[in-house]
């Protein structure tokens, strides 16, 4: 898994005084056909505007949201601040970013190293099977690329673990469970009934 990162100011003085152009900066997370996307200013903008050419969504109001890519290939984001205390200007305040999708499917398992598998009944469960004792995060988003919560955080033992969810006031729908780790991020995609 590598993390990117591309910056991009731009220094542009305005006749009018009002435009202020903010220094925007991307980086992003691939785990097969998935992106998860940060978006990050030193400017403390207000508003996030991306654009995701080929991605699902098409576009984005969250400051870090999860895109997800139909078919391999190259694709070209951009991300555009504007508001905040120092006035950013849409218009120059943006970056873009390119990612190489190879697979289009969700990883969940590193072979003899981690695995994580989805169990539906009797109530909603992962486990997951650890090469190591190491400490982890595990987050659940939707498939607009909005975090839901955190599910779990701490110490996970070498072997089998088992993980209940709890489910009260969560919609039936398609959810990711994102599972951070010390050498890297696993995903699993699952319906909740």
């Amino acid at each position: 898994m590598k993390k990117i990162v591309c910056s991009f100011a731009f220094i542009l003085l305005s006749l009018t005084g009002r435009s202020q152009v903010c220094t925007v900066i991307i980086s992003h997370v691939i785990n097969g056909n998935q992106v998860q996307y940060y978006g990050n200013s030193p400017d403390n903008p207000s508003g996030w505007s991306w654009f995701f050419n080929g991605g699902n969504p098409l576009t984005s109001s969250i400051q870090n949201p999860m895109v997800t890519y139909a078919a391999s290939g190259q694709y070209i984001s951009a991300l555009s601040v504007y508001g905040g205390p120092n006035s950013c200007s849409s218009s120059i305040s943006n970056a873009t970013d390119t990612v190489v999708i190879v697979s289009t499917s969700v990883q969940n398992e590193v072979p003899g190293k981690f695995s994580m598998n989805f169990i539906s009944s009797p109530a909603p469960q992962f486990e997951i099977l650890n090469d190591k004792t190491q400490n982890v995060k595990i987050e659940l988003w939707d498939l607009n690329g909005k975090k839901i919560e955190t599910v779990f955080e701490g110490t996970l033992n070498e072997g089998k673990n088992s993980l209940f969810m709890k489910t009260y006031n969560i919609p039936s729908a398609i959810y990711i469970l994102k599972l951070t780790k010390e050498d890297g991020t696993l995903s699993q995609r699952f319906f909740l009934e």
